[in-house]
């Protein structure tokens, strides 16, 4: 049987694709393979960036396989949400960039999934939406969560609450997705970024990463206060000497992630 969640390493940078086309729905064993893919990653000192991708043309993924639904109806059972909260959050504090590259359907869980991820990239044809209220359910992978942050608290509640889906230019008016791209070039792209970011110095994109997801949780004043403690801690690293060295020699930097 084909494995329905994959992952490759390429110099520095990991690619995990989700294997169930034409649409790819997250189901169980989607996301319990990459649970375990991104708990692998954590360990890896090799790998310097994440791209996440659907396979075939059609979607990143539409969402969760409904079916998985049909059990839970009658019941009071958080496991199903648990799982994908899980594999969400190892996404949201994986200390690396991730990138997600986004075509097609990008609904429901499978938006949830993108809105983890660092970056979002989309073809011209992708649509995006969160339609489980005409499930008579509602988003429960971190929709409700994740989605006001970036869009604002009246979008999102628009989004939701209408189950209606955006495309690639409002979403980008929102600051939902970074880039656009033609169809058919969007994982051409995000490689493109994946392969710049690989060259960055490690610590510095980890403590990006962290002082922003940190500051997001506390009051800008506890914020301010908590990057000035990794900011400092920043100039422990072999990569600063580096870098400041580089820039006061006039070359350029070496970096090696230390």
């Amino acid at each position: 049987m084909e494995e329905v969640c994959l992952c490759e390493i390429y110099e520095k940078v990991a690619i995990i694709e989700i294997n169930r086309p034409p649409y790819n729905p997250l189901n169980p064993a989607v996301i319990q393979k990459m649970t375990y893919f991104l708990e692998e990653l954590y360990g890896r000192e090799d790998v310097n960036v994440l791209v996440i991708k659907g396979a075939g043309e059609k979607a990143f993924s539409a969402g969760a396989d409904i079916n998985q639904f049909v059990s839970k109806l009658g019941s009071r059972d958080i496991s199903l949400s648990g799982n994908f909260h899980r594999a969400f959050e190892l996404l949201t504090l994986l200390p690396i960039p991730v990138i997600a590259a986004l075509k097609g359907h990008v609904l429901g869980g499978g938006l949830e999934l993108a809105l983890a991820c660092d970056f979002r990239i989309c073809d011209e044809n992708t649509t995006l939406g969160l339609p489980e209220v005409n499930l008579g359910i509602f988003p429960g992978a971190g929709g409700t969560q994740r989605l006001p942050r970036i869009v604002g608290k009246s979008k999102a509640m628009e989004m939701m609450m209408f189950g209606t889906s955006i495309n690639a230019e409002e979403a980008k008016k929102y600051g939902l997705v970074n880039q656009i791209t033609a169809v058919g070039a969007v994982e051409e792209e995000a490689m493109k970024w994946a392969n710049i970011l690989k060259e960055k110095p490690k610590r510095s994109l980890q403590n990006i990463k962290k002082t922003i997801n940190r500051g997001l949780e506390i009051s800008l004043s506890e914020g301010i206060r908590y990057e000035m403690e990794i900011f400092a801690e920043t100039f422990l690293s072999r990569d600063a000497e580096e870098g400041v060295s580089a820039f006061l020699d006039k070359r350029k930097a070496t970096f090696i992630g230390k």
